[in-house]
């Protein structure tokens, strides 16, 4: 998701520095909600029958919201491999770019751990300049030990600030909360708040490495709102701010679980990203050597 973000620090593609615009607010949809249990049910099935494992208030909300998702056992089932084929939009200095997107990945223990790969390829801007450069096709990539980057068929080095922005979708995007558990990370109530007309409980997440992520809920579907996290691209520079809005219109349930359709990034309040699924691919058969060096899609 955060790929935008990535290319933005790469020296070799447009600093994605966009123009201020506003962010349409996510459309929680007309079309029918998915079942979800009421809180006290899910406390009594995660307390189970023979403890008296208490959930707090954030866990109780994001286990209800897990369930609203898919539920875990269908989520680590079926997104154990994943394939989202869409489109891309990025704001840079010389105007949006657009262009065609797909993410793969693969499910390991940790979700800092899981193998990564996505590959774009960006249309110029219209121009009438007969040296008008072809499109781009760039690829980043975690292989489980490091980050690797090409543009248009050559390796390329990813600088320090592309690596930390690419290893964040990682960390800090929905799924990461929807594996807060296994991730062994701690949960937080913030309090509710209403945003763009929707009352949401805010929940702050940190995991073992001690990232921080926020994320807005809705109090009746328990889908998930907003993400957003702060990350230090620089050692003299200030945190930067990251909000990921999550659109689910159209509404779609991929092999018994929800997804976000639309996601759309602001960097420190200004547009930067957004990307739109169209094939979607769950327990994809991926071949574990992609995620390792250049090879055709």
């Amino acid at each position: 998701m955060i790929i935008g973000v990535a290319i933005a620090a790469d020296p070799l593609l447009a600093a994605t520095q966009g123009r201020r615009r506003p962010t349409p607010p996510p459309d929680q949809g007309k079309t029918a909600e998915p079942t979800v249990p009421a809180p006290k049910e899910v406390e009594k099935k995660a307390a189970g029958k023979t403890t008296q494992l208490q959930l707090s208030p954030a866990e109780t909300i994001v286990e209800t919201t897990i369930f609203a998702y898919g539920g875990r056992k269908q989520l680590d089932t079926v997104r154990a491999s994943i394939e989202e084929d869409g489109n891309i939009r990025l704001a840079t200095d010389q105007g949006d770019l657009s262009g065609s997107y797909v993410l793969r990945s693969m499910r390991k223990e940790k979700t800092w751990l899981d193998l990564l790969r996505v590959d774009i390829e960006l249309k110029p801007a219209e121009t009438s300049s007969a040296s008008a450069p072809s499109a781009i096709k760039y690829i980043i990539a975690y292989n489980g030990a490091s980050v690797w980057s090409a543009q248009n068929g050559q390796y390329v080095n990813p600088r320090a600030e592309a690596e930390t922005a690419f290893r964040a979708q990682m960390t800090h995007e929905y799924m990461a909360l929807l594996r807060y558990k296994e991730d062994g990370s701690k949960l937080e109530m913030i309090g509710p708040e209403t945003v763009v007309g929707v009352d949401t409980n805010v929940i702050g997440m940190t995991n073992p490495n001690g990232e921080k992520t926020r994320y807005w809920i809705s109090t009746k579907t328990y889908r998930i709102v907003y993400a957003e996290y702060e990350l230090q691209l620089g050692e003299k520079k200030a945190p930067t701010k990251y909000r990921l809005a999550y659109f689910y219109t159209p509404f779609r349930v991929v092999q018994g679980t929800l997804v976000p359709v639309r996601r759309v990034m602001t960097q420190d309040g200004k547009f930067v990203q957004e990307i739109t699924l169209g094939n979607i691919n769950y327990t994809a058969k991926l071949d574990p050597e992609v995620f390792q060096h250049l090879q055709e899609q």
